[in-house]
C-alpha cells in the first residue's frame, strides 16, 4: 500500500478539517439566512497565558475559541445590555440565546454564532524577566539571583504577574527559567450567525477589536489585535489624528441608550477616554500608557536620590501606618490626613509591602473587598495601530470598580485573615484638594487620564 507522503520530518500529515460553507439554518421551527466572515488578525502586542500551566502560553493551541467567544459575550453586554432596562434575567436570556448556554433535554441552548480559529502563525516565545546575578553589599564574588527586565518584550509594571518570586529565584538560581508571552502571533476567525442578528454581532466585534484582547491581563495591553482583513480584503487602519473621531461614531453606532443591570461593566456613548498622541509603533504606544500608569499610582516626594525615592503621595501608606500602629523613626510624621484608599479605583486586590518593617513600619496588608477578593480594574489601556504609527488608548467601563460598591472594601493583614479594618475609597472634593496626585479632581481614573 503506497504511504502517504510526509512533511519531510518523519510527521505524518493531518488533513485538514472539513469546514461546510452554510448559507442557511433552521433556528427554532424557521429557516433563517446566515452571514459568513472571515476576519484575519495579527496580534501586535504580546499574549499572555492561555496555556495549561498558569500565566503560560499553549504553544499548540495558541488561541481557542471558546475564548474568543467569552470575549464577545462580555462586549455584546457592554455595548447591547442597556436595552434590558436593567433586568439582569432579561440580560442573560438574551445572551445565552444569541451565544449559547448549558443545554437540558428540555431546554437545548446551542449558540447561534459559530466561531472557528486558524492558527496562521503561532509566534515566538518570548521572556519578559531573566534571572541574572546580582551583587551582595557589592562584592563580586558572591552573586545573588536578581530580576532583569526586558522592556523590549513588554513594559515590565504591566507584566510584573510573569516576575519570578524571591523564593523561585532561590530554588531557581541565576538563569532559571522564567514564564513566557508569546509575539508575532497571526490568526484567523471564521464566524457564521443569523442575518438578523448582524447588529448584535457586529457590536460585539468592533468592541472587542477596539478596546479588548486576547489572553490574560488585556486591560493592561496584552493580547491587543489588528484587524487586518475581512473576507480576503485588507483593512486600511485610520490615521492617529483620525482614531478618536472613528471611536466615538463606533460608539454611537454599537453602544444602545438605556439603563444597564446593576454591576455590570460596559461602555457609555460619551466614555471617559482618552487617545493618545502618535508613537512609532505599538509596543511605543503601550509603553507611553503604561510608564504614565505607573508614574500617576507611584507619585512620590523628591527623595535623596534617585536610588532613595521620597515617600508616597498618595494617603494610603500614613493610614495603614495609622490602622496597624506601627511606624518606623524616619516616617514618625504622617504626611497625609486624609484616611482613604483612592488607589482602590485602579482594581482590586491590592497588596501594600514596606520596605522599612524590620525596623517598625507595617507588615504587608492586603486591600480587598469585605465579601470578595477580586475587583477587576474598570481602566482598559491598550495600543492602536494607525495608518502612520500607533496610538495608546485609555477607557474607563462604566458599571464597575469601587464607586459601584463603595461600603464593601476592608483592609487585612496578609498572613491572618481574621485581623482586618473597615475602609473607604471614595475621595471628597476637598481632600482632592490635598492631594497632589488628583490635582482637585475627585474621581481618580479621571485625574489620571488628564495626566496622559
Amino acid at each position: 500500500m503506497r504511504r502517504l507522503p510526509g512533511d519531510g520530518n518523519g510527521r505524518e500529515p493531518v488533513p485538514p478539517p472539513v469546514q461546510p460553507q452554510l448559507s442557511r439554518r433552521v433556528i427554532g421551527s424557521q429557516m433563517v439566512p446566515l452571514v459568513t466572515q472571515i476576519r484575519s488578525y495579527e496580534l501586535i502586542t504580546p499574549l499572555f497565558g492561555g496555556g495549561v500551566e498558569p500565566g503560560e502560553t499553549d504553544p499548540v493551541t495558541v488561541i481557542r475559541g471558546p475564548e474568543i467567544r467569552g470575549q464577545l459575550r462580555f462586549w455584546w453586554r457592554a455595548c447591547r445590555g442597556g436595552r434590558f432596562n436593567g433586568d439582569l434575567a432579561a440580560m442573560k436570556e438574551a445572551e445565552d440565546e444569541l451565544w449559547g448556554a448549558a443545554s437540558t433535554e428540555r431546554k437545548p441552548m446551542p449558540s447561534q454564532v459559530e466561531i472557528m480559529i486558524s492558527i496562521e502563525q503561532s509566534g515566538e516565545s518570548k521572556h519578559p524577566f531573566e534571572v541574572v546575578a546580582g551583587l551582595v553589599d557589592g562584592r563580586k564574588d558572591q552573586p545573588k539571583p536578581k530580576v532583569k527586565a526586558n522592556e523590549i518584550v513588554a513594559p515590565a509594571y504591566a507584566a510584573f504577574p510573569l516576575q519570578p518570586s524571591e523564593k523561585e529565584m532561590r530554588a531557581g538560581g541565576i538563569g532559571m527559567q522564567t514564564k513566557t508571552v508569546r509575539t508575532k502571533v497571526c490568526f484567523t476567525l471564521k464566524i457564521t450567525y443569523p442575518e438578523k442578528r448582524r447588529e448584535e454581532v457586529e457590536a460585539a466585534l468592533w468592541a472587542w477589536e477596539t478596546f479588548g484582547g486576547i489572553g490574560a491581563r488585556t486591560r493592561r495591553g496584552f493580547g491587543a489585535s489588528k484587524l487586518v482583513s475581512v473576507d480576503g480584503k485588507p483593512v486600511t487602519p485610520s490615521r492617529a489624528n483620525e482614531v478618536e473621531a472613528k471611536i466615538r461614531k463606533g460608539l454611537q453606532k454599537h453602544v444602545v441608550s438605556g439603563t444597564w443591570p446593576a454591576s455590570v461593566p460596559h461602555l457609555s456613548l460619551n466614555p471617559r477616554m482618552k487617545v493618545t498622541g502618535r508613537r512609532s509603533d505599538p509596543i511605543a504606544a503601550w509603553e507611553y500608557l503604561v510608564k504614565c500608569l505607573r508614574d500617576f499610582r507611584q507619585s512620590r516626594y523628591p527623595g535623596a536620590s534617585p536610588r532613595q525615592p521620597g515617600r508616597s503621595q498618595w494617603p494610603e501608606p500614613d493610614e495603614i501606618r495609622r490602622l496597624t500602629d506601627r511606624r518606623c523613626d524616619r516616617h514618625a510624621r504622617s504626611l497625609s490626613t486624609v484616611r482613604k484608599f483612592p488607589r482602590a479605583a485602579f482594581g482590586l486586590p491590592i497588596v501594600f509591602h514596606f520596605k522599612d518593617e524590620k525596623i517598625g513600619d507595617p507588615y504587608d496588608t492586603i486591600l480587598q473587598g469585605r465579601d470578595y477578593e477580586r475587583l477587576a480594574s474598570p481602566l482598559i489601556l491598550r495600543p492602536l495601530a494607525c495608518a502612520d504609527g500607533a496610538v495608546g488608548l485609555a477607557v474607563v467601563l462604566e458599571g464597575t470598580g469601587v464607586t459601584v460598591l463603595p461600603d464593601s472594601l476592608i483592609l487585612r493583614k496578609k498572613e491572618e485573615v481574621d485581623i482586618s479594618w473597615p475602609v473607604e475609597a471614595a475621595i471628597e472634593a476637598q481632600e482632592a484638594q490635598e492631594l497632589s496626585p488628583l490635582n482637585g479632581i475627585p474621581d481618580v481614573l479621571q485625574a489620571f487620564l488628564k495626566k496622559l
